[in-house]
């Protein structure tokens, strides 16, 4: 969903902001210190990457390149973290910063990528810190237990990080689908058919297939409601959602359009294709009678259709035409389906 992936990327541009201006204040002080400390590449490094942090700053909440510029960004900081590492003035200290690679790389990357790259850099940093800091003078033990104690921590590190991103994925996929789908019957919403039609019809176009859109509606529900009650409707309602979700293509998007009406997007399927198949529904509707404790209640629909190109390109002017299509078949009798425009209709 486009909204939601420009709110994901908003997410991560908020995180990248606050790395860098912390990029640049540490970049400055550290540069500094190491000046001082007579470190001069380490700290030409540090204050020239804490000015390229600054200057990205000014352009990272509007670039249309944002992954390419947080690659750009993450891979030489964590370079400069295991080159500092393994210096010979530096600290044991240093290796705090290590521990970050996995929360920076998940946070900005995503669970995938994020992973690859957190193994690739933690594991540098392991063995830099081995390199730098395990002496072969020192006790076999003290060695292991400091190995291990590096270890463990840079891989609990990543398995935090790790399960809190998919965690995050996992939840916003599910509010997404939440945000798409009709509660009562399960079907997509209007919010989840538009975005759909931009998808399907940007392949209609590109492969010059035909796309048909449906609009159904269920003919004299009212007298269900009114009747039966409002509870027996909504039961009906789900009724036929459950039966139009078996008879449809699973490549086909089927939505509730509101109130009893529902919309179909049949993808690859010409408008005569369309009235066989959508007739053919109508039929087996009328076959298939909706259970209640008390009786059968036979459910009719009448439907329009409209396809994309004669009919228009944008959603509105399709579902528009099959609307007044649909107008036409519940004027003239219902319990049928219209594909063409008649005279009736000028």
């Amino acid at each position: 969903m486009k909204d939601q992936l420009v709110q994901n990327y908003k997410y991560r541009r908020d995180i990248m902001a606050v790395l860098l201006v912390v990029t640049f204040l540490g970049g400055t002080i550290f540069s500094i210190i190491n000046f001082y400390r007579g470190l001069w590449p380490l700290a030409t490094i540090e204050l020239s990457y804490g000015l390229f942090s600054l200057w990205l700053l000014s352009r990272i909440k509007t670039t249309a390149h944002f992954q390419r510029w947080v690659s750009i960004y993450i891979v030489p900081f964590f370079v400069i973290m295991i080159y500092g590492l393994s210096l010979p003035q530096s600290s044991e200290s240093i290796f705090v910063w290590i521990l970050t690679i996995p929360v920076i790389s998940y946070l900005l990357l995503g669970r995938k990528r994020g992973f690859w790259y957190s193994v690739v850099f933690i594991v540098c940093g392991i063995v830099s810190y081995h390199w730098r800091f395990m002496s072969v003078e020192q006790q076999i033990s003290l060695n292991l237990a400091i190995s291990a104690n590096v270890v463990l921590s840079a891989a609990l590190m990543m398995a935090f990080a790790h399960v809190y991103e998919r965690t995050r994925e996992e939840n916003e996929a599910r509010l997404l689908s939440l945000a798409g789908t009709d509660p009562l019957t399960g079907l997509a919403n209007r919010m989840k058919l538009n975005e759909g039609f931009q998808q399907l019809s940007a392949l209609a176009s590109r492969h010059k297939a035909p796309l048909t859109v449906v609009l159904f509606d269920l003919d004299l529900f009212k007298t269900i409601n009114d009747v039966h009650g409002h509870s027996v409707g909504d039961d009906a309602l789900r009724h036929v959602a459950t039966f139009l979700r078996e008879n449809t293509r699973k490549t086909d998007l089927l939505a509730r359009f509101g109130g009893e009406e529902f919309a179909l997007l049949m993808v690859a399927t010409s408008l005569e294709n369309g009235f066989n198949q959508v007739d053919e529904l109508r039929k087996k509707l009328l076959s298939r009678p909706f259970s209640t404790a008390k009786c059968d209640i036979k459910i009719t629909l009448s439907a329009g259709l409209s396809t994309y190109g004669a009919d228009g390109e944008e959603l509105n002017q399709l579902l528009n035409k099959a609307d007044k299509r649909l107008y036409y078949a519940k004027e003239n009798g219902r319990n049928q389906v219209i594909a063409h425009d008649d005279e009736a209709m000028q």
